[in-house]
């Protein structure tokens, strides 16, 4: 935050002249995980809607309270989505994916004409959403750990060092098709047993390989022989 404070880099740089300066990690990171695929990025924007369309009116949202109650769900809201925090979409999803049953039939009982409601009976669509709950819950853990008095350059350096190795382990095992490092994603095919579509597993590698490169694009390695 100290751009916000009027010359102060000029004036620190009239003191110790071979001071670096970094751009905030936490922004740089937000920036990195909005590269998304333009078919992830369809279902991203439709399950935001989805959860709009029930959390905008008190009337939807007080029946799909009562319906979680009736059957025992674990829980009885869905989130929010904030556009101002673009990471929070992570748990925005997760429970939009762990809701997704109960909300096909809140659609059903009360005889919807909403357009998408009809995207939570497609396996790829939930596939999808499930890996996009995935990826943004990993993006988030990130986030966090980035965040503090106490991180240093150094350390932000390790995490994200650290992230883009994951990143290619991901890719790695999702070319033999393994979802181990995917919680909802693996726990859903493994409940459907169905296999991902060629298509979509093409637009999850995409969005692995995009964000491996976008690490490194907005992290790059230091530069150790500036003087």
């Amino acid at each position: 935050m100290s751009v916000k404070i009027s010359g102060l880099i000029a004036r620190i740089r009239n003191i110790i002249l071979s001071v670096t300066w970094h751009h905030c990690c936490i922004h740089r990171e937000a920036i990195v995980s909005k590269k998304i695929p333009t078919k992830l990025k369809e279902v991203l924007d439709e399950a935001v809607k989805i959860v709009n369309f029930i959390k905008a009116k008190s009337l939807n949202s007080r029946l799909f309270e009562q319906l979680c109650k009736d059957m025992d769900s674990e829980h009885y809201q869905l989130l929010l989505h904030s556009e101002i925090r673009w990471l929070s979409r992570g748990k925005v999803l997760s429970r939009l994916f762990e809701f997704s049953h109960e909300i096909r039939l809140f659609f059903i009982e009360h005889k919807s004409s909403f357009t998408l409601s009809e995207r939570l009976n497609d396996f790829s669509r939930l596939a999808s959403l499930a890996y996009l709950s995935d990826i943004f819950a990993h993006l988030n853990v990130l986030n966090l750990s980035l965040q503090g008095s106490h991180v240093t350059i150094f350390k932000v350096e390790d995490k994200i060092e650290a992230m883009i190795k994951k990143l290619e382990l991901w890719n790695l095992r999702l070319s033999k098709k393994n979802y181990d490092s995917f919680q909802y994603l693996n726990s859903f095919l493994e409940l459907t047993k169905e296999e991902l579509s060629g298509e979509v597993s093409k637009y999850i590698k995409q969005h692995i390989e995009d964000l491996q490169r976008s690490f490194h694009d907005y992290f790059p390695v230091p530069d150790t022989n500036r003087n």
